[in-house]
């Protein structure tokens, strides 16, 4: 029996990594998801597996206080819930804004060691978005 959806984890994740972010924020990370998915860039395809792999997306993280608040998303009772629900289906079509990439950093919290093998694809909101160099 399957109690969570892959649509209701994907948004859960847009809401722990992007909640404060606008809503051009909320839909770059979901389609950073979708992107990781289709190139299986630590993923295995499919949404759970792409975003509850261990150390990928930093609101599933043993450590984080995010995951019970967040897994408790109700788009009827909050704008924020109700806009990462809705960027995740938007993603599903439509232009990429990320041009492609599939991992994404805030440098106001965090250095990561990786971006050194990555291009820059774009800045929203507070993240800025990479993929791997060729």
């Amino acid at each position: 029996m399957r109690l969570i959806s892959e649509d209701a984890l994907a948004a859960t994740t847009v809401k722990q990594e992007a909640e404060g972010e606008p809503y051009a924020g909320k839909l770059a990370v979901a389609w950073v998801i979708r992107n990781r998915m289709a190139a299986q860039f630590f993923s295995d395809g499919t949404v759970s597996g792409t975003v509850l792999r261990p150390a990928q997306f930093s609101g599933w993280n043993t450590g984080s206080t995010e995951r019970v608040r967040c897994i408790r998303i109700d788009p009827s009772e909050s704008q924020a819930d109700a806009d990462c629900v809705r960027a995740w289906f938007e993603s599903a079509g439509g232009e990429d804004p990320t041009n492609g990439a599939v991992q994404y950093y805030n440098p106001a919290l965090a250095a990561p060691s990786w971006v050194v093998a990555f291009d820059e694809t774009a800045v929203i909101g507070q993240h800025r978005f990479m993929k791997p160099r060729p």
